[in-house]
C-alpha cells in the first residue's frame, strides 16, 4: 500500500470536512472513497448510474436476495446452468 498527501486550501479542506461529517465518515475515509469511486472501470461506473436511475440503489439486502433467488428460481425452471 502506498500512501498520498493532498494539501488543500482552507476552504477546500472545511468543504471536505463538511461532505465527510454528513455521510458519517473522517475527512481521510471521505477523500479515499472518493478516490476509490473515481478509479473503478468505467463499465461498472456505469452499472451504478443505470441501479440508480431505475432505484435499485435502494434496495434492501433482504430485497436485494429475494431478486437473486428469483433470478435462479427462474433459471432453474428454464433448465439454463449459471455463467461459469
Amino acid at each position: 500500500m502506498s500512501s498520498l498527501t493532498i494539501e488543500l486550501p482552507e476552504g477546500q479542506n472545511a468543504a471536505l470536512t463538511a461532505k465527510a461529517r454528513a455521510k458519517g465518515l473522517s475527512a481521510e475515509q471521505y477523500a479515499r472513497e472518493v478516490l476509490e469511486r473515481d478509479l473503478v472501470p468505467e463499465w461498472l461506473q456505469k452499472s451504478w448510474e443505470t441501479a440508480n436511475a431505475v432505484g435499485l440503489d435502494r434496495l434492501s439486502a433482504e430485497e436485494i436476495d429475494a431478486e437473486i433467488s428469483a433470478a435462479r428460481k427462474a433459471r432453474r425452471e428454464a433448465g439454463l446452468q449459471p455463467a461459469s
